[in-house]
C-alpha cells in the first residue's frame, strides 16, 4: 500500500497558548509518529522519503528548542530563580491594588517624559523668535559637519554608553543634514546658528531625567540635531535619511484627517487624462498616515466605491492603501456623466 497524504495536527484556540512550545514539540512527535507507522505500509522509494521526512522534523524539533529557549531565556531565568530563590517569598497580590500601582508607575513615567518634550518645544519656539537672520553667515560662522565613520570634522571624545547601545557624548548634540541639500546655503546655517542652543535644553533635561534616551529637534528644512552626539553611521555609505520623511515627524507636523476621494470615470476621461488622475490619488494615498480615515469613489453614470468592501472611512494603514492603490489602478473609463446644478 502507497500513502500519498499525510495529514498534519493544526494547534489552535486558548489551549494552546499556554506551553505553546510543548505543544509544538508535541504537534511534531506526533506527526513524526505517524511518518513511523506509515513507513511499514509503503514501498522502498517512499520509505526513503518518509525516513527524510522524519529527519527534518526531528531537525526542526531542535531548532525550534534552541531558538524558543534564547528568545525566552527560559534557562536563565530558571537558574536565577535557583541561585536567589532564598530571597524570592511567595504573596498574594490584590489585583486592583497591583493595576493601580502599575498605572501610576507608567503615568509618571509619561509624565517626566512629556514634561522634557514641552520644555524643548517652548525653548526651541523662543529661540526661534529671538534669532536674527543673518545673510552673510558663512560655512566659518555656522557649525561644523557632522561627525561620521570616516570624518573627523569634529573632534569629539566618544564612550560606550549600554543604555544608547552605542558610543555617545553627553557634552554636545549633533547634526544631520540630508545629502539632497546644500549645507552651505544661509537658510541650513542660520538653522544650524539658532538650535545650536538647544544644547542647553537638552543636557538639562537629562540632568532632570536620567531615563531620557534620545533627544531629536527635526525642522523644516531638513536639518537634524539630535543629543547626546555620536558617529552618524549611514548604510552602504549612502546617507538617504531626512527627518521630514520620517513617520514621528509627519504625524507632529500634520493632525488626523478624515479624506473622500472621488474621481471621474466617464468616457471624457480616458487616456492620459485617466492615468494622471490615478497617479494624483496614489500621490495623496501616500501622504496618509494610520492616524487619517480615508476611502475613495468614482462615478460617471452612478457612483460606488473603488473597494466594494469599503463601505464607510477606514483607517489609512499600510494594507489599505494598497487595496485602495491597486483599485484604482484598475478603474477604467467608460460611460457618460451628466452634473446637474
Amino acid at each position: 500500500m502507497s500513502w500519498h497524504t499525510v495529514s498534519l495536527l493544526f494547534l489552535n484556540g486558548p489551549d494552546c497558548v499556554e506551553g505553546s512550545f510543548s505543544s509544538v514539540c508535541a504537534a511534531i512527535l506526533t506527526v513524526t509518529g505517524a511518518l513511523c507507522c506509515i513507513t511499514e505500509l509503503c514501498g522502498g522509494e517512499q520509505r526513503h522519503r518518509i525516513k527524510r521526512m522524519i529527519h527534518w522534523a526531528q531537525r526542526i524539533e531542535k531548532e525550534l528548542e534552541k531558538v524558543l529557549q534564547h528568545v525566552t531565556g527560559t534557562e536563565q531565568m530558571k537558574s536565577i530563580y535557583n541561585e536567589k530563590k532564598s530571597q524570592f517569598e511567595i504573596k498574594r497580590n490584590n489585583p486592583k491594588d497591583l493595576v493601580d500601582r502599575v498605572a501610576r508607575d507608567i503615568s509618571k513615567l509619561l509624565n517626566s517624559k512629556r514634561k522634557a518634550l514641552e520644555k524643548l518645544a517652548r525653548e526651541a519656539e523662543q529661540l526661534q523668535k529671538e534669532h536674527v537672520w543673518q545673510d552673510g553667515v558663512t560655512m566659518e560662522d555656522g557649525e561644523e559637519e557632522i561627525p561620521t565613520e570616516i570624518s573627523s570634522s569634529l573632534e569629539l571624545e566618544f564612550v560606550p554608553d549600554p543604555n544608547f547601545k552605542n558610543k555617545v557624548n553627553y557634552s554636545s548634540s549633533a547634526v544631520q543634514i540630508p545629502t539632497d541639500i546644500y549645507k552651505g546655503s544661509p537658510v541650513i546655517l542660520n538653522e544650524l546658528n539658532w538650535t545650536q542652543a538647544l544644547e542647553r535644553v537638552f543636557i538639562e533635561n537629562r540632568r532632570e531625567d536620567s531615563s531620557l534616551r534620545w533627544q531629536v529637534f527635526g525642522s523644516a528644512t531638513g536639518v537634524t540635531r539630535y543629543y547626546p552626539a555620536t558617529p552618524w553611521r549611514a548604510p552602504n555609505k549612502i546617507d538617504l535619511y531626512d527627518v521630514r520623511r520620517r513617520p514621528w515627524y509627519i504625524q507632529g507636523a500634520s493632525s488626523p484627517k478624515d479624506m473622500v476621494i472621488i474621481v471621474d470615470v466617464s468616457g471624457s476621461v480616458s487616456g492620459l487624462t485617466l492615468k494622471l488622475m490615478k497617479t494624483s490619488v496614489v500621490e495623496m494615498l501616500d501622504t496618509l498616515s494610520d492616524d487619517d480615515y480615508v476611502n475613495v469613489a468614482r462615478f460617471n453614470e452612478k457612483a460606488d466605491a473603488v473597494v466594494p468592501c469599503f463601505k464607510t472611512l477606514v483607517q489609512a494603514n499600510v494594507r489599505n492603501k494598497k487595496i485602495f492603490k491597486e483599485a484604482v489602478m484598475h478603474m477604467q473609463a467608460k460611460g457618460t456623466t451628466d452634473y446637474k446644478s
